[in-house]
């Protein structure tokens, strides 16, 4: 799971302990989770032992002043896009059925090599091959792609499951 904290004119560092204490206490009850710091500022990564969509939810309907967004992954894979492409791939077939519908968010933290609007178009193109609907207004699935510096995190979910805080 990935989890950014708000930015408040660049005191970086302020802003990790108390948004680590807000996910401690959020999942207090969850039995297996690791916090681990990524390569961008405010950002942090949530190792978890069960869905990271429960827990997702279960952090966003927390009360938090310092968490800003909540993403459940599937997988994290090498920032490379012929990795990125290829993974996305391989989840939308397990998970999306032909002719369901799908839209593509893509979001850049830290990395200058990967553009969301090439990533994007290189997954709806092939996707597209394999008889899978892109529909940007009213998806059945969400797949996200969340580049932060040398590790991209990717999930394939249901459109009722993704919920941004």
């Amino acid at each position: 799971m990935v989890v950014v904290f708000n930015c408040k004119d660049n005191e970086d560092l302020d802003d990790e302990l108390p948004g680590i204490e807000e996910i401690e206490q959020a999942l207090e009850d969850i039995p297996e989770f690791y916090i681990k710091e990524s390569e961008c500022l405010n950002v942090v990564l949530v190792e978890l032992g069960t869905d990271s969509v429960e827990v997702a939810n279960k952090l966003r309907n927390s009360p938090t002043k310092i968490i800003s967004r909540v993403v459940p992954i599937n997988t994290v894979v090498e920032t490379n896009f012929e990795s990125i492409i290829e993974k996305v791939i391989e989840l939308s077939l397990e998970k999306i059925k032909k002719n369901e519908t799908y839209k593509v968010n893509c979001v850049v933290m830290d990395n200058k090599k990967i553009k969301c609007s090439n990533t994007k178009k290189a997954v709806i193109n092939e996707l597209d091959k394999i008889n899978l609907c892109y529909n940007e207004k009213n998806p059945e699935w969400i797949i996200q792609i969340e580049i932060i510096g040398n590790n991209t995190g990717l999930s394939v979910l249901k459109s009722n499951e993704f919920h941004v805080k």
